[in-house]
């Protein structure tokens, strides 16, 4: 999509080149677009979602789904293991000074 020169900022659609108003739907506008008007599928853009950020993807099988929440609980407990040792040795050395 490239911009426009007016004094209202336009958006060119990339296939007809057809101009715009930029807008909060515009992704959702562009797809409409290219489904409705050019008879393309939208499959050529497809939606982001978020398992597109999840490395790995969308959860396939329940052993999949096993294996992360293994590995969640596991940072979770390693986690809290850390921050459980460190309030005790703060708390060991806060009786040690008062103490002397």
């Amino acid at each position: 999509m490239k911009p426009v020169p007016t004094t209202t900022q336009l958006l060119l659609y990339p296939v007809c080149s057809q101009p715009f108003k930029p807008s909060k739907n515009e992704k959702s506008n562009l797809r409409l677009h290219f489904k409705n008007i050019h008879k393309m599928s939208p499959t050529m853009h497809p939606r982001k979602c978020k398992w597109d950020s999840i490395p790995g993807g969308r959860i396939k099988d329940d052993k999949d789904r096993k294996e992360r929440i293994r590995k969640s609980k596991r940072l979770w407990a390693r986690k809290t293991r850390l921050r459980h040792k460190a309030e005790e040795a703060a708390l060991g050395l806060c009786m040690l000074s008062e103490a002397v």
